[in-house]
């Protein structure tokens, strides 16, 4: 099995392109031989010792106009792509498929930080409820520091006291 697989970054000072093949990490001479290639390329990074067709793509990816025959047929299976019904319905209903997904974890991440929250200051009021009870003289500081569950200098911090 060979193929390659190719990830795009947009990373500042750093190349425009890693390749990595599977190899082992303690011995490098030992090889999967599943014959991988992993390119990563970086929109943004150097680009010394590339060649005109990866810039040309380089800057496509950046927004630029297509230049050369490669990068322009990308650009046309694009706009292809853009006009093709089914297309755009697979691509609007991932899209609204991610949105309900990222609308679920935005509440999901309310709720969890309103109970927290709420458990925080249920705690905070029952430090300073018992606080307060120390100042009237209704409550020791040992007492109170007992009732809250921790040390009388941890309370002491805590209430203010």
């Amino acid at each position: 099995m060979s193929g390659e697989l190719l990830f795009l970054c947009g990373s500042v000072e750093v190349p425009c392109q890693y390749t990595f093949h599977e190899t082992c990490a303690e011995d490098a001479t030992l090889a999967m031989g599943d014959e991988t290639t992993k390119i990563f390329l970086n929109s943004k990074g150097r680009r010394e010792g590339i060649n005109q067709n990866l810039a040309a793509f380089l800057d496509y990816i950046e927004g630029k106009t297509p230049k050369g025959k490669f990068t322009e047929t990308i650009a046309d299976a694009v706009e292809a792509a853009k006009e093709n019904k089914e297309m755009k319905v697979e691509y609007m209903t991932f899209f609204m498929e991610l949105r309900r997904r990222e609308e679920k974890g935005r509440e999901e991440g309310i709720a969890k930080g309103r109970e927290e929250g709420r458990a925080e200051g249920r705690e905070e009021g029952r430090w300073t409820t018992l606080a307060e009870l120390v100042r009237e003289g209704i409550l020791t500081l040992q007492e109170a520091a007992k009732k809250a569950g921790m040390s009388e200098e941890h309370f002491r911090k805590l209430a203010a006291l």
